[in-house]
């Protein structure tokens, strides 16, 4: 079991860098305008962006959440 302790390590520190180099960014919110300005914020400067997505998602109680990604190049 202690032979594989590099193993995960090695993946772990792999995996976070696939995701750091990722051109995408995801939030949750209220309301679906509101979440996608957040999310325009994280957009680097002198990017394009390519697609704008949200999905509803219902919570305890009929509230209504959204779930958006925003992507770039």
């Amino acid at each position: 079991m202690k032979a594989l302790i590099p193993v995960y390590a090695i993946s772990i520190l792999l995996g976070t860098n696939a995701f750091a180099n990722t051109q995408s960014a995801t939030a949750e919110g209220v309301d679906q305008e509101i979440t996608i300005n957040r999310l325009m914020s994280k957009v680097p400067q002198g990017t394009t962006v390519t697609d704008t997505s949200c999905i509803e998602i219902g919570t305890a109680g009929f509230n209504i959440r959204y779930r958006c990604t925003i992507t770039w190049q």
